[in-house]
């Protein structure tokens, strides 16, 4: 058995979404789910975005992703990447895939002379946490994911 890993392209919109939609209902956020497939085209041919993904394929199937961001850091004062997720499809989830997928950014990070990947990790994702701590992340305790949007961001923005 072997796993491909390849930038995601124009067309592929279709595969992140699955994918992506798999991450959400194994979160419990399928009702917060709304990407459209054309959504993810519109990065995927943009020669200028500031995101992208990687496509992990199982034996030439898609089987994974892992989606990122440019980000900055005014402490270190240079580009680093964020990694928005990793989404493993359940049927192919414990055959080294988001090992896979780790690996393949770390590489794209460096590709790209950047000093450091980093992202969020759900407090209860217990696998994940095990992922990256085998993998030498720091995970550090007492951060939490805040976010702003619909009626609170428009009556903050008033």
């Amino acid at each position: 058995m072997s796993i491909t890993i390849r930038p995601a392209v124009a067309g592929d919109g279709a595969t992140l979404t699955r994918m992506i939609r798999a991450l959400a209902e194994h979160h419990g956020y399928e009702a917060h789910f709304s990407a459209q497939p054309e959504d993810y085209e519109k990065f995927l041919a943009d020669p200028a975005a500031i995101n992208g993904a990687l496509i992990a394929c199982w034996n030439g199937e898609p089987a994974g992703c892992a989606t990122w961001q440019r980000s900055y850091s005014t402490f270190i004062g240079r580009e680093t990447i964020y990694m928005e997720d990793i989404s493993v499809l359940p049927d192919y989830r414990r055959k080294g895939i988001g090992s896979a997928l780790l690996r393949a950014m770390a590489r794209f990070v460096l590709d790209r002379g950047a000093p450091r990947l980093h992202w969020l990790l759900m407090a209860w994702n217990g696998e994940a946490r095990r992922l990256y701590a085998e993998a030498g992340a720091v995970i550090e305790d007492g951060n939490c994911h805040c976010i702003l949007e619909g009626e609170a961001l428009e009556r903050l923005a008033s």
